[in-house]
């Protein structure tokens, strides 16, 4: 007789990859330098995968998905793999979503939800001066053999909007607070990753990061000289000259102190070939909980 095998320990550590990457939608009226994503879509898709192969454990935390790119990333990525998250102008199907995607035979998804960074963010709506409509996705998931949960988020702020970027962390803050009050764990660890569309000297980055958020910029906290890829940059544009790189693009961390940081990098968005899989660079963190 075959005995059934035992869980493993609640205290037994995992590794767990996070992946913020903005894909760029799949526009039908490319920039000067930009791919149509029949172009681009192979080459981000291979990305992903790599980024993925060997992490069973990891999450993928995108922006500005279109359906039709949610479909071939999930195709892609193959059956193993789930994703959370809707539409942004309807709650549904349209518009850009900021999904989160994780591996199916490795984390239960307990709770779901996606929110509008607005004055209403239960329903599609526009959030102060913002031109677009605008989203954040949370997760809770549990992973099925050891039990450790972890709290997800996949944000996009206004490009536009100062006043609803600031805005956008007041609220994505209040929100990590409730999710982490209403979770099972007492101290569960929680993951942002977005697209701030504001640089670290502005006041949404600031406003994140600071002192009581109890939120860290896992690129601020990591040593310099164990960072692999590009030191800062994350959007390069298509190469517009009137375009400047910056660095908007983030990870960060809620984290108990068995919440372990192990590698952070910027990786490429452009090889060889000379086309450009996106305007940004993807930015992963590795952590062992």
């Amino acid at each position: 007789m075959t005995l059934p095998e035992s869980p493993a320990p609640r205290s037994a550590r995992i590794h767990i990859r996070f992946v913020s990457f903005n894909i760029r939608y799949a526009t039908k009226d490319p920039v000067p330098g930009e791919q149509p994503w029949t172009t681009r879509r192979p080459r981000l898709c291979a990305q992903l995968n790599f980024l993925t192969s060997g992490h069973d454990s990891t999450f993928l935390c995108l922006q500005e998905v279109l359906f039709l790119q949610l479909m071939d990333i999930q195709d892609s990525l193959g059956p193993s793999w789930g994703h959370i998250g809707r539409g942004r102008k309807d709650g549904k199907l349209a518009g850009e979503f900021s999904p989160i995607f994780f591996r199916v035979d490795q984390w239960d998804c307990e709770d779901w939800k996606t929110y509008w960074l607005s004055e209403t963010p239960e329903k599609p709506s526009f959030g102060w001066d913002a031109v677009l409509e605008r989203i954040v996705t949370v997760g809770s998931f549990r992973h099925k053999t050891t039990g450790k949960g972890v709290i997800v988020m996949s944000t996009h702020f206004d490009h536009r909007g100062q006043v609803a970027r600031e805005e956008s962390s007041k609220l994505i803050l209040k929100l990590a607070s409730e999710w982490r009050q209403t979770n099972r764990d007492s101290d569960p660890p929680l993951v942002l990753g977005g697209d701030l569309n504001s640089t670290p000297t502005d006041l949404a980055y600031k406003t994140l990061t600071s002192s009581d958020s109890g939120l860290q910029d896992a690129s601020a906290v990591f040593p310099d000289e164990l960072k692999y890829g590009n030191r800062k940059i994350t959007y390069t544009s298509f190469g517009e000259p009137d375009e400047k790189a910056k660095t908007i693009d983030f990870l960060f961390v809620q984290r108990p102190p068995t919440f372990k940081l192990m590698l952070f990098g910027i990786l490429s968005n452009k090889f060889d070939d000379g086309v450009f899989l996106s305007d940004h660079r993807p930015v992963f963190l590795d952590v062992e909980a």
